[in-house]
């Protein structure tokens, strides 16, 4: 399979790799190496030429090309993990058989216990990385990083437009939680909104997170799939796009939000899209998500084990009772990297997706001050 779906690395790529580098360190899928164990790798980079689900982002198609030239010049980190590029997959007939193509490779990757990085193409491709995990019957939390939220009319064809009206109607229902990340709120109409509270999902708008970044760890850290779309950042350190805005994230923030989601034990894929290299002649927007790759590996490497693989009997423990004493919640730290989350009480006769959520110790000095978090409020509502 891996053979037919996926085009190796031409060996002139590598031509001008200075030793040391990344191009030179990384497993990588060539003619010559053949395809890498997936057993033995911790990151896997994926690319995907396809650009024709999306009539606004045609040129994307050649994003990882230009993407993996900035990527491997750089140096690695102090890892101690094997990193692979498994090289391009083969484009289909249509859009529809790329992302087929993708969904499967997505499921063998998953499967090896292993990440999937993907250097897309149109957003629209979003699609099939959730549709992996509906293959393999894993709940999803999904968390996107966009100027703009994508719920045009599910009954029209798929594209970058209406790409998550496709996830949220997507059958079977593997969605169990959306956080939307850098909207900017005049991109956006008021009914979005308005469906993004009744479903209970977190929609944190540019002026939210702009200059307070690490607000968002939490929402990434709870997120199984972090999906990027190069409109979040502001022109004027992403030129590389179609839908340009002088506002947005700033490239700083894109590669911290990234470092978050290398950090995340429980995020197990990534997807980059949206990414012009047509309108980047100078390889600016190009060695931003290079970096941006390098920064969620360094997050990588300072994994710590945290819940859920660890038992909160580990964490120490704050209870925080409101006023009127009739209601407390309770905190737990991480003794090992210091994070946060809180509890959100299980309704009887149904099972919420986790006990435990991710919060800052914003969260808990609020509470301190009798302020119930939105995010429990919601957590509460969800699993009513």
């Amino acid at each position: 399979m891996w053979e037919d779906a996926l085009q190796p690395i031409p060996a002139e790529w590598f031509d001008d790799v200075q030793p040391g580098t990344l191009g030179q360190v990384l497993v990588a899928h060539t003619e010559e190496q053949g395809f890498p164990d997936l057993r033995d790798v911790r990151v896997a980079i994926l690319g995907v030429p396809e650009d024709r689900g999306s009539k606004a982002h045609k040129g994307s198609r050649d994003a990882s090309r230009a993407i993996r030239k900035e990527f491997y010049s750089l140096y690695p980190g102090s890892w101690d993990f094997k990193v692979a590029d498994l090289g391009d997959i083969v484009p289909g007939r249509d859009s529809v058989d790329s992302m087929a193509a993708l969904e499967a490779l997505c499921v063998e990757i998953l499967q090896c216990n292993c990440i999937p990085f993907i250097l897309g193409g149109s957003s629209d491709l979003s699609l099939a990385l959730y549709r992996a995990y509906c293959q393999l019957e894993r709940t999803v939390n999904a968390a996107v990083l966009h100027s703009r939220i994508s719920l045009g009319q599910d009954s029209d064809p798929l594209s970058a437009d209406n790409v998550l009206s496709h996830l949220l109607t997507a059958k079977p229902y593997y969605l169990y939680h959306l956080s939307h990340i850098g909207h900017q709120a005049y991109y956006v109409a008021p009914e979005v909104l308005d469906l993004f509270e009744r479903m209970h999902f977190d929609a944190h708008r540019l002026g939210d997170v702009r200059g307070q970044i690490q607000e968002i760890e939490p929402l990434v850290r709870d997120a199984d799939i972090l999906l990027v779309n190069n409109h979040v950042v502001r022109m004027a350190d992403a030129p590389g796009q179609s839908l340009p805005s002088p506002n947005g994230i700033t490239a700083e923030e894109l590669c911290a939000a990234l470092r978050y989601g290398g950090m995340s034990d429980k995020l197990s894929s990534v997807g980059v899209f949206d990414y012009n290299p047509q309108l980047d002649p100078t390889g600016q927007n190009a060695q931003l998500i290079a970096q941006g790759l390098w920064y969620f590996l360094e997050g990588v490497q300072w994994r710590k084990g945290d819940y859920p693989l660890r038992s909160k009997n580990d964490y120490t423990r704050f209870t925080v009772l409101l006023e009127d004493q009739s209601q407390e919640l309770i905190f737990y730290k991480s003794p090992f990297s210091g994070r946060w989350w809180m509890e959100v009480p299980a309704n009887p006769g149904k099972e919420a997706r986790q006990h435990l959520m991710p919060c800052s110790l914003k969260d808990y000095e609020a509470a301190q001050q009798g302020e119930i978090p939105d995010r429990w409020w919601k957590a509460v509502h969800k699993a009513l």
